[in-house]
């Protein structure tokens, strides 16, 4: 033992670091769901669209702004879902989700220290940056909130270029290929991805193959598959309607209204997220910025989009910029080691990031600025929640919940959310546009209600709105209620 610790310390200290970050984030992004924080959008999304996958209905789900069951490619390209498949023929819950993103997300973390180690030809520097990537608050914070298949492509991204530094380029096609199954405008990183191949590591046929299977595959999904599905364009132009109602409108109004770009680039909520996302890594990020241009894409919706989500801390939107930022950090390490004053770049790089780390990651620590709150679990709700749970199990009941309730009433065929996305009120969606839907959970057969999600009876909102309509409608009747919350429509 003493041996392996001698001989292989770096190599024990990256295991146990993996291995306790997927430990540590399986059990909290569990622990937020069985404390029903996680929501219809998008655990529970993703939840049916595997479940009914794992029924031979192919990325099937019930559709809550058409109202009825399509396919998950009329919103999303994001086929990666099947690979969650084969688990759900023996275990069909949520939580192989949530456990799986947060391996395959933790292995990033390995994949930066090889290709730390091979650039820096420094161990300890590679377990540095290994760290500091688990510790990067969007890492942590994507992991927590739900499941998203384009997280995967974080690491899918380190795998690609890691393998380039290989020259193994059918691994590098393989990671590729794996990233463009996760989201529809992956493809535009996967563009800029082999444009970079091409110049700086100099093999072109690669570059070339990457680079214009990137093109094929956005353009392929954006344009054709999406609309096909849907038989409308994508839903998140909504988020871009400054620029026009088309995909075509937005590209060309975003080079011919640069004021209107500039504009966006200057607002405040913009120059914060820039600070938050760049602040931990700019030290060596300064040295090496090319890398990170691959992610424009990216940055570019995340900026011009009128959903302040997509600036926020706390979501997914970040996961295709992440390993560029970390690969440019890395690199521009590489750059300047033979340098006496790196030592003063690698000083100032550790204390900002744990600056950062204070600031802004949500471990279940005091020190944090907004932990992650390990409340105790209402064990005597969720016993109700599972009971029934078992009762409405398999697919012949159609059931609609309350946005909290979705990821354990989900694993069925059709599922009708009993609320709205909250993104709604943020992208500023007008509250008649909600309103024209409140009526959706009468396809339903039970109907169930946490009342926490509701709130007080006595406010005007959307929440109170919705169930106030539920109270009313002669089609339900209440055939359960519990003082812990929890209440049972049935449809007559």
């Amino acid at each position: 033992m003493k041996y392996i610790i001698k001989s292989y310390g770096i190599e024990v200290i990256l295991g146990l670091l993996i291995v306790g970050y997927i430990i540590l984030f399986s059990y909290l992004s569990i622990h937020r769901m069985l404390s029903l924080n996680s929501h219809y959008y998008d655990l529970g999304i993703m939840n049916q669209v595997v479940y009914n996958t794992s029924r031979g209905h192919f990325l099937e789900m019930t559709n809550q702004e058409f109202r009825q069951n399509m396919s998950r490619l009329a919103i999303h390209f994001d086929p990666i879902l099947v690979l969650f498949t084969p688990f759900y023929w023996f275990y069909p819950n949520p939580a192989i989700l949530l456990v799986g993103q947060t391996v395959i997300l933790a292995l990033g973390g390995l994949a930066i220290y090889l290709i730390s180690e091979k650039l820096l030809k420094n161990k300890l520097m590679g377990l540095v940056f290994c760290l500091s990537f688990l510790f990067f608050f969007p890492v942590q914070r994507a992991t927590l909130f739900d499941f998203h298949g384009v997280l995967l492509a974080t690491s899918f991204f380190l795998w690609a270029y890691y393998f380039l530094l290989k020259k193994k380029d059918k691994l590098v096609i393989l990671f590729i290929l794996l990233s463009l199954l996760t989201k529809e405008h992956v493809g535009m990183i996967v563009f800029l991805f082999g444009i970079y191949i091409v110049l700086f590591y100099k093999n072109r046929r690669l570059g070339l193959i990457i680079g214009l299977s990137g093109l094929v595959f956005f353009i392929t999904s954006f344009f054709i598959i999406i609309p096909y599905f849907r038989q409308h364009s994508h839903f998140a132009l909504q988020y871009f309607d400054d620029f026009g109602d088309t995909p075509t409108k937005v590209i060309i109004n975003i080079i011919k209204k640069p004021g209107l770009v500039i504009n966006y680039l200057t607002r405040t909520d913009t120059k914060n997220y820039l600070y938050r996302l760049i602040y931990p890594y700019f030290p060596f990020f300064f040295f090496s910025p090319l890398v990170f241009l691959i992610s424009l894409p990216e940055l570019a919706i995340n900026i011009l989009s009128s959903n302040p989500n997509m600036r926020s801390i706390y979501f997914h939107y970040n996961s295709l910029i992440v390993p560029f930022l970390v690969l440019s950090a890395v690199n521009g390490a590489a750059r300047i080691k033979k340098y006496r004053w790196s030592i003063v770049i690698l000083a100032l790089f550790i204390y900002m990031s744990y600056v950062s780390i204070r600031r802004y990651n949500p471990l279940p620590l005091k020190l944090m600025k907004e932990p992650y709150r390990l409340d105790k679990l209402d064990q005597k709700k969720l016993f109700i929640i599972y009971r029934w749970k078992n009762i409405l199990a398999g697919d012949k009941y159609k059931v609609a919940t309350t946005p909290k309730l979705a990821p354990f009433f989900t694993s069925r065929r059709y599922y009708y959310n009993f609320l709205y996305d909250p993104a709604y009120i943020s992208a500023k969606v007008p509250t008649a546009n909600i309103l024209s839907r409140i009526n959706k959970y009468q396809q339903a057969d039970y109907v169930i209600i946490n009342k926490d999600e509701i709130g007080s009876l006595d406010k005007d909102n959307l929440p109170v709105v919705f169930y106030k309509h539920l109270l009313t409608n002669k089609s339900f009747k209440k055939v359960f209620e519990e003082k812990e919350g929890i209440e049972v429509y049935k449809k007559l």
